[in-house]
């Protein structure tokens, strides 16, 4: 019963990213966050660290809890940007990842394809173990966006930018 509910998870996700939006606007760099209701975790992470997570290579936090995963969709500038600078990988190379992953057993879950930045924000804000991340934004308060190697995404070495 477990194996299928992973194998329904790993079809769904394959099914977002195909059924994705493409954005007009060009997004110049990509902002990774987490609730602010999980403020036991460090608010920097290593671009390997990171990397890692999105893979499911590391899958929990410090204090042991399991990391919940938020992707925006791979038609989207955020999700483009996410993989080109960040997985470096293609949109199937990164969805057949997570199904080898899933079906393998060293993961749970395949990551959660959020449609759009409102939902992308609702639900990582909603669940303090999740992380997320979307074209820069404005700061809320349900949210701590992370730096990257002691890097904001404002600033110009931030290392998921555009080229």
């Amino acid at each position: 019963m477990n194996a299928r509910r992973s194998t329904v998870a790993v079809i769904l996700f394959l099914a977002a990213i195909a059924a994705g939006a493409a954005e007009p606007s060009p997004v110049t760099s990509v902002s990774f966050f987490v609730s602010a209701r999980g403020s036991d975790r460090s608010r920097n992470l290593s671009e390997g660290d990171l990397r890692r997570i999105f893979l499911g290579e590391i899958s929990r936090w410090p204090n042991g809890h399991r990391i919940v995963l938020y992707v925006r969709s791979f038609d989207s500038a955020a999700g483009r940007l996410f993989l080109d600078r960040l997985i470096r990988m293609s949109d199937i190379d990164y969805a057949q990842w997570w199904l080898g992953a899933v079906f393998r057993g060293r993961a749970a879950a395949a990551p959660r394809v959020m449609p759009t930045p409102d939902s992308m924000s609702k639900a990582v804000a909603a669940n303090a173990d999740a992380i997320g991340f979307d074209s820069p934004q404005a700061p809320d308060a349900e949210l701590l966006i992370l730096t990257i190697d002691g890097r904001a995404p404002s600033d110009p070495r931030y290392p998921i930018r555009a080229r």
